[in-house]
């Protein structure tokens, strides 16, 4: 599985709201691997951190396209 992306509204930030879908999410999934790309500047640095937190891991840097950033890929055993 590949995860695409997850937000929550400002207001909602710092809530566990993201941590709780997140969770949720991945609970229903029977591989036994996750995957996910993310831009390592996004915020400061601060997303990359969150999922870092979050168990996940860095792999390898991928660029999917031209225009695109260097995007760090990460990994996660489901839980």
């Amino acid at each position: 599985m590949a995860l695409k992306e997850i937000g929550v509204r400002p207001t909602w930030r710092k809530t566990g709201t993201a941590r709780r879908i997140h969770d949720a999410l991945l609970a229903t999934r029977d591989e036994p691997f996750v995957t996910l790309m993310v831009n390592p500047a996004a915020r400061d640095g601060k997303v990359h951190a969150l999922y870092k937190s979050w168990g996940w891991e860095d792999i390898e840097q991928s660029q999917p396209s031209p225009a695109s950033p260097v995007l760090t890929v990460m990994i996660r055993a489901r839980r």
